[in-house]
């Protein structure tokens, strides 16, 4: 098993906004807030191409970690368009990155690139 971080340095909080599995007014897909804690936020621009052709794919990376994170959901490559919450900025998932235990095949940690 591969060390886990520890959760006093995890002090970050986001709110995923998940759908509900109803539909709103409009026959949108209704969402409702899941608060996650313990969780790290690293705000950073990360881009795609190179010279003058290069746009911006993300704003920041969430880290949720399987032990650590609480209410870590069973993350899917569906959640790419999902919204979180953190700081009072809405961000969209663009990517995720599905990290593995290399000797068991189970969750160690998930990282969310948000624009």
């Amino acid at each position: 098993m591969l060390p886990r971080i520890p959760k006093k340095l995890c002090n970050q909080k986001i709110v995923m906004k998940v759908p509900s599995g109803e539909e709103d007014d409009y026959g949108q897909q209704a969402t409702t807030d899941m608060a996650v804690d313990h969780c790290l936020v690293q705000p950073q621009t990360i881009y795609s191409g190179s010279n003058d052709n290069r746009t911006i794919t993300a704003n920041a990376i969430v880290y949720l970690f399987a032990g650590v994170t609480t209410l870590l959901p069973k993350i899917t490559p569906d959640w790419v368009g999902y919204h979180i919450v953190f700081e009072g900025r809405d961000y969209t998932v663009t990517n995720i990155v599905d990290n593995r235990e290399p000797f068991s095949n189970q969750v160690y940690s998930y990282e969310l690139e948000v624009l």
